[in-house]
């Protein structure tokens, strides 16, 4: 019986018209009538064998991986069984070959028919495409792992209806459908996101601001946190037009913490990378970054070496250029102290120094290393002060030093020969009691920055990419590390520059201030005196300061008037009691202007000249033309009173040595054993000891000084210095066997610690070795005579 005469040719049709492929397949004869084939439309109307169609299928249609699954469902076998298993319908899905996609969806309907007798005898296939469901399907489910929800608005009704929901994820739902979705934008975010948030967020969420942004931009994206089981999660949302026309926009909502958790992390490795990248290449590089900071004080070190070597029988210019280099040297051996101290540094455990500082020695001393520097490129330089009432104040002299002489040498080194330098020191009124506050600025006419370069300035390893700076060398490391010290010291620093015109950097500080010194001024009442300098602030400073001693300050801007000045007020009988002169100025200089007021008013009235630069090359020359005496700029209180004191009481100032001088003392009959390996090093030593009468013998390593010590008799020797690093035997294991002996002197015998090991950890491992104290090279005289005095008196 045909199927068209049980269920008629309209049924067909219908069918045709839903479904690509339809077969009947009589079981008994195992043929297959095909009524429609879309896949292999030359078949439609044939009647072929069954299993032949399904044989053509598998080799040339069926998707590789289903190829078992299409023989467990279409073989004739498997038709019986499901006859047989009285199931009389069936559903299935499969993939056929596609040769742009590779694969496409199809779904199969069974239908088993019977006979008049009730026995299955034929079995109806229909199939469909069902690809663009099966995508859907695909999406919907991955809509609902990637979104918390899909929702379908309508922004004309303020409806909408929620399409997919991730219901698995925890996360707080709102409503499926409302007639008023604003309302329920309130109604959750009052319950589900921070207080501090929700007017922002709910502002944002409003279709008044999100249809301007879709029309502008095609989209709008919201980012905001919401609270799920009181964890705050970050979310996005975003809106676009589902159907422009209609004002119908889709809206979905992603959860991505674990995005942005990702992402800090991320940032917080390559944080980390380049950190390890930077720490890697500051260590590669150290010496070469540190040569800007060595080489200043080791430049002021070597000049004035062969300034004091050049004038070696004149004992005034000797000791001036000994004690700036002692200064120098000091500076010097703080830089390498701290260049030692890498681990403290990158751990950021560096201890700041709380000693005194004398504000006038500090700044001489600065303006002595930078000195050369200037001289050597012909530059013009200026120091000012301006209300400095506390010269004595405690804090890090070092580092301040350092920060201070970092500026002062980049003004130099990026200002062109002839070019102005001005150093500045003001105390600002202080917020703090018992604190002072400094201002140092450092300005010049020199290259400048762009804009751009001043935003990366204090960053490591930045140098300005001009072609006027290529040639000076530099690592890019002076500003951070300046930066860095002044934070250290609480401080603030800031620049302002102009390309082509200079720079100005303004370094401030709050420093704990001493008891200041009493200065006697009572003797300078009343007494007059002229300054004279070109430059205006100085002369104007000066006077303000001579004035509040009781003095009677009055100022001239050039040579010329300065020595009719004093030959009027001369004749009038009404002498100068001093004359402040400035050493460089326009037109007339001091030595000059001296030279000319001697030629007209004699002797009488004392000059004192006063310069930023080395006076000492102008010494002779200047003493010639009747200056009586020096101050270095800028002119301190503390400087100037103890100067015109001076000039009161008719004292000529003592040469100060202002360097070390051998150790004191007198230990004749005393006899000590030095323990140094290096031969420049026992020379040095065995100088300056034998300079206080000690009888010194010598070992070359720790095993020798075992040896002479065991050979000896008791009592033999007062004291042993003993170095740490020597060959053979060092010195803490040479300490350990002395002070082992079996005797009785080596355990009372002071043994002291003379080593280039200076780290708190190396004075610890003396102590723990037995030795009594620990002395660092280079040696300080005056430690070495107060240990020589506490340990052999």
């Amino acid at each position: 019986m045909k199927l068209t005469n049980l269920q008629g040719a309209e049924l067909i049709n219908v069918l045709k018209s839903t479904m690509g492929s339809l077969w009947l397949i009589t079981l008994e004869s195992q043929e297959v009538e095909i009524l429609q084939n879309v896949m292999i439309p030359e078949l439609t109307g044939r009647v072929m064998d069954y299993k032949e169609l399904i044989a053509i299928y598998l080799q040339e249609y069926v998707y590789p991986s289903d190829k078992e699954k299409w023989q467990a469902c279409m073989s004739l076998s498997a038709l019986k069984e499901m006859c047989q298993s009285a199931c009389r319908e069936k559903v299935f899905e499969m993939r056929f070959r596609n040769q742009s996609f590779g694969f496409e969806w199809h779904q199969a309907f069974l239908h088993v028919f019977e006979d008049e007798s009730g026995k299955p005898d034929r079995i109806l296939l229909s199939s469909r495409y069902i690809n663009e469901f099966k995508r859907g399907e695909i999406i919907a489910k991955a809509v609902e792992t990637e979104y918390d929800y899909v929702n379908y608005i309508d922004a004309d009704t303020n409806s909408y209806v929620m399409y997919a929901s991730n219901v698995q994820s925890g996360t707080p739902m709102p409503p499926i459908t409302s007639n008023d979705y604003e309302m329920e934008v309130r109604t959750y975010n009052r319950i589900y996101v921070p207080a501090e948030q929700q007017e922002e967020l709910t502002e944002k969420m409003m279709l008044a601001n999100i249809l301007p942004i879709i029309e502008e931009k095609g989209e709008c994206i919201i980012y905001g946190n919401m609270l799920e089981d009181g964890v705050l999660k970050d979310k996005k949302m975003r809106y676009s037009y589902f159907d422009r026309e209609n004002s119908i926009l889709v809206m979905t909502r992603t959860d991505i913490t674990e995005i942005k958790e990702e992402k800090r992390q991320k940032q917080l490795l390559q944080d980390a990378l380049n950190a390890a990248s930077a720490a890697n290449k500051a260590k590669s590089e150290f010496l070469s970054r540190m040569s800007h900071d060595i080489r200043t004080p080791m430049n002021a070190i070597i000049g004035m070496t062969a300034i004091a070597g050049a004038h070696i029988e004149e004992q005034d210019r000797v000791a001036d250029c000994l004690a700036k280099i002692t200064s120098s040297s000091r500076l010097l051996l703080g830089l390498i102290n701290e260049v030692l101290d890498m681990a403290k540094v990158e751990s950021g455990n560096i201890v700041l120094a709380e000693e005194k500082i004398d504000m006038a020695g500090m700044t001489q001393s600065i303006i002595n290393m930078i000195q050369p520097m200037i001289d050597r490129k012909k530059q013009f330089f200026e120091a000012h002060i301006e209300d400095v009432k506390d010269e004595m104040v405690i804090g890090d002299l070092q580092r301040l030093q350092q920060v201070l002489l970092n500026l002062l040498s980049n003004a130099t080194k990026y200002t062109p020969e002839g070019g102005h330098i001005l150093f500045e020191i003001k105390e600002k009124p202080s917020m703090q009691r018992g604190m002072g506050c400094y201002e140092f600025s450092v300005s010049d006419d020199g290259i400048g920055m762009t804009q751009d370069f001043l935003e990366r300035i204090f960053e490591p390893f930045e140098r300005a990419d001009d072609e006027a700076i290529r040639s000076i060398p530099g690592t890019g490391l002076g500003m951070a590390i300046s930066k860095n010290i002044v934070e250290m010291l609480d401080g603030t620093i800031q620049v302002e520059s102009t390309y082509g015109k200079g720079s100005k950097f303004t370094a401030t500080f709050c420093l704990r201030l001493q008891e200041q010194p009493e200065w006697n001024t009572a003797s300078l009442a009343g007494l007059p005196i002229l300054v004279v300098d070109d430059d205006e602030i100085v002369c104007v400073d000066v006077c303000e300061r001579l004035e509040k001693m009781g003095m009677d300050g009055e100022y001239t801007l050039c040579g010329r008037d300065a020595v009719e000045k004093v030959v009027s007020a001369h004749y009038k009988g009404r002498d100068y009691f001093a004359v402040i002169i400035d050493l460089r100025m326009p037109g007339m200089d001091g030595i000059e202007t001296t030279r000319r007021i001697r030629a007209q008013v004699g002797k009488e009235v004392p000059i004192i000249m006063i310069s930023a630069y080395d006076w000492s090359e102008f010494e002779d020359e200047a003493v010639k033309a009747g200056v009586n005496d020096f101050i270095v700029k800028p002119l301190f209180q503390s400087r100037l009173v103890y100067k015109l004191n001076q000039l009161v009481s008719k004292q000529s100032e003592p040469i100060s040595k202002g360097f070390n001088s051998l150790p004191q003392g007198e230990y004749g009959g005393k006899r000590i054993l030095l323990a140094e390996d290096n031969a420049l090093n026992r020379e040095i030593a065995t100088e300056l000891l034998s300079a206080v009468n000690l009888d010194v013998e010598v070992a070359e390593n720790g095993q020798i000084a075992v040896n002479m010590v065991q050979e000896k008799p008791e009592d033999y020797y007062d004291l042993i210095f003993m170095d740490m690093q020597m060959p053979v035997m060092d010195g803490c294991d040479a300490v350990r066997n002395i002070r082992g002996l079996n005797r009785k002197d080596v355990k009372r015998m002071p043994i002291i610690a003379m080593t280039a090991n200076a780290f708190s950890d190396d004075v610890e491992k003396t102590k723990a070795a037995g030795m009594n104290e620990h002395l660092s090279k280079p040696i300080d005289m005056e430690v070495l005579s107060q240990t020589l005095a506490k340990w052999l008196l």
